[in-house]
């Protein structure tokens, strides 16, 4: 007529503060999808980074160009004016 309601251990629980095979096994998955999440970020800044400095290479060479055809085109009036003066002498 009584019946008796096994609980904690008896019930085949675990005592408080006691990590079951079952939660290590959890916590490990979600230790590894945090470590692939993490990998996958770190991989792509790194991607990133690295078409960054290719980009700013090209830039540099661009600037380069830029500066040294400045240069010239700064220097075409003068040349132009002494030219003229060859023919007016």
């Amino acid at each position: 007529m009584f019946s008796f309601i096994k609980v904690g251990v008896a019930a085949g629980k675990a005592p408080y503060g006691v990590a079951k095979k079952d939660d290590a096994n959890v916590n490990m998955n979600r230790m590894r999808d945090t470590v692939e999440s993490a990998r996958g970020v770190v991989n792509d800044t790194r991607n990133k980074l690295i078409e960054r400095d290719q980009k700013l290479g090209e830039v540099e060479i661009a600037s380069k160009q830029m500066s040294e055809r400045a240069e010239e085109f700064a220097s075409l009036p003068h040349k132009v004016m002494l030219k003229q003066k060859e023919k007016a002498e």
